[in-house]
């Protein structure tokens, strides 16, 4: 008799610990694996995959873009549902962090949340880091009632296995893509892929999308944000409410001098407007690095850069091209203590970034 009790008190010990994990009741849903289209957002086309650059452009970008083109920076997953446990288990092709940047940005997820027209919530995840990474997601709230989610891919790294878990008798859907709502494409560098935010949702582009209340497409590619001509044509083809072109900081090497660096500003806006004429086109300066002050190498690298950027500007107004913005250093405002190392944002430098985009976006678009 003691030992019956014993085994029925064990199996209610671990049922009630299952439960408590959500293990027992969950159901899984792999996104890719989806009968709808166009529920990958962030990205442009309808395929099925977590990479921002489409297979036809292998050939056409060099390797650095092309591996990190797998990263999936700005790709999100939108779904709707009642469940008030999410689980989140995925892997990643690639390092967990780097020196001067946490896990929980370099891999990790970032869930947003909104019921109706609200403004979006930031949803705080406990998480575990290993082979297989594992997001919770717990909502704690009178009653249960069918909410939006985003859910923030990585920044840094591949993802090559996701699943998500809910309650087998809550609902859940994958919400599409709002093609009626055309995206801004940020073309950009390492700033603009994400580095180096804490989470996915402090990216600047990801914090810009929020605050305009549109679609954003991140060609960001650290190190290699460079106005290559297959990525200038690639952003042609998506029809687009705007095209944003941020590369001043992976121009400022001796191999980009100003003929060169005037050169390929001048002709990615001249390609874009051949081919999106009523597109507006914004060109952004380098936003500084914080040490310029004691720096004077670094601080005459990027002031130059600003200057060729803008005499090119003026050239094009000049010349009548029209819908053409640009974006100063000093409207961005990257504060002294805004960076993890002289050059990269933290959170409040990605929040300074957004901020001085979205006041100029909104004045352009709305």
């Amino acid at each position: 008799m003691n030992l019956r009790i014993v085994f029925y008190t064990s199996l209610l010990v671990i049922s009630s610990c299952l439960r408590l994990h959500g293990q027992e009741q969950l159901g899984w849903i792999n996104p890719l694996e989806s009968e709808k289209e166009n529920i990958v957002h962030g990205k442009a086309g309808s395929e099925l995959v977590y990479f921002r650059l489409p297979d036809s452009l292998e050939k056409q970008v060099r390797e650095p873009v092309w591996r990190l083109s797998r990263h999936s920076a700005g790709v999100k997953l939108r779904f709707r549902t009642n469940a008030k446990n999410i689980q989140v288990r995925y892997t990643v092709s690639g390092n967990r962090d780097m020196p001067h940047m946490p896990a929980t940005g370099v891999s990790g997820l970032d869930l947003y949340t909104k019921k109706g027209t609200s403004d979006w919530t930031w949803v705080k995840g406990n998480y575990s880091f290993g082979d297989t990474i594992s997001y919770g997601f717990q909502l704690i709230e009178e009653g249960r009632r069918d909410r939006e989610f985003d859910l923030y891919l990585p920044l840094y790294n591949e993802v090559l296995f996701l699943e998500i878990g809910v309650a087998a008798n809550a609902t859940f859907e994958l919400l599409p893509k709002d093609t009626a709502i055309l995206p801004i494409v940020v073309y950009g560098t390492s700033i603009a892929q994400g580095a180096c935010a804490s989470r996915p949702g402090m990216a600047w582009t990801a914090i810009l999308e929020r605050a305009v209340n549109r679609p954003l497409i991140n060609l960001g590619f650290s190190g290699n944000g460079q106005l290559e001509d297959p990525l200038i044509r690639y952003m042609a083809s998506i029809e687009s409410s705007m095209y944003v072109l941020d590369c001043l900081p992976n121009l400022v090497r001796d191999t980009f001098p100003e003929e060169e660096v005037k050169r390929r500003i001048h002709a990615a806006v001249m390609y874009l407007k051949s081919k999106q004429p009523d597109t507006p086109i914004l060109l952004v300066d380098h936003a500084g690095y914080t040490d310029g002050l004691i720096n004077q190498d670094r601080r005459e690298a990027y002031e130059k850069r600003n200057q060729w950027s803008q005499e090119v500007y003026r050239e094009l107004l000049t010349s009548g091209v029209s819908e053409v913005y640009y974006l100063e250093k000093d409207a961005i405002g990257l504060s002294m203590e805004g960076t993890v190392d002289g050059t990269h944002p933290s959170d409040l430098g990605m929040d300074q970034y957004a901020r001085g985009y979205a006041r100029l976006i909104n004045d352009v678009l709305y």
